[in-house]
């Protein structure tokens, strides 16, 4: 394999990235084999690693800078994750490395989801709880009235901690994905270093 058809191979695993980010990577690397001459394509073709693997390591660190410089909305971060996972499953591995890297990526999405799923069942009964004593409170006022306020301060009380937490989840959920996705980079960075060191 030569300069040429690296770049155009390299060029080919790139194609889900903005077209910006291909031209700099691509000029990054042209720079790199003009800075090492062409007695010494071959050696850093070698050093670089496949077209592949170079690929990956580029959508890995093009999502976790656009996740840095843009602000966290859940569509960026699960674009962002989804990138992260492309490229480690893009990446040249062996087969059982590979089962178990994607079962570590199942596996730590389903948690994930469990415990974001769990936060947001919380708020939502604790509104819903507010609500339904709230509306117990005015059912009862005609029947007696003390115990029809204490439902209704409640459900107040109750109701408005709930929207009160809402924001607080919002966040939290955020920084969980945030933090799901630096881990999905570490753990292909982890693959990919043990890779390097196996040849």
């Amino acid at each position: 394999m030569n300069r040429a058809s690296y770049l155009k191979k390299l060029r080919g695993k790139l194609q889900r990235l903005p077209a910006h980010e291909i031209d700099a990577a691509l000029a990054y690397y042209e720079e790199y084999f003009d800075e090492a001459g062409v007695e010494n394509e071959q050696q850093i073709i070698q050093q670089l690693g496949s077209p592949s693997h170079v690929a990956s390591q580029i959508m890995a660190d093009s999502a976790l800078r656009d996740l840095d410089e843009t602000s966290t909305s859940t569509k960026k971060n699960m674009t962002a994750i989804w990138l992260i996972i492309l490229a480690i499953l893009s990446a040249p591995l062996s087969i059982p490395l590979l089962a178990v890297a994607i079962a570590l990526i199942f596996s730590f999405g389903v948690v994930i989801f469990s415990v974001v799923f769990a936060i947001i069942a919380t708020v939502l009964s604790i509104i819903f709880g507010g609500i339904v004593a709230l509306i117990s409170g005015f059912f009862i006022l005609t029947e007696d009235w003390p115990t029809a306020l204490l439902f209704m301060g409640v459900g107040f009380i109750v109701t408005g901690l709930g929207i009160l937490l809402f924001p607080v989840v919002a966040r939290f959920i955020k920084k969980i994905v945030v933090v799901c996705v630096e881990a999905l980079a570490r753990l292909f960075h982890k693959i990919t270093k043990k890779r390097k060191e196996g040849y």
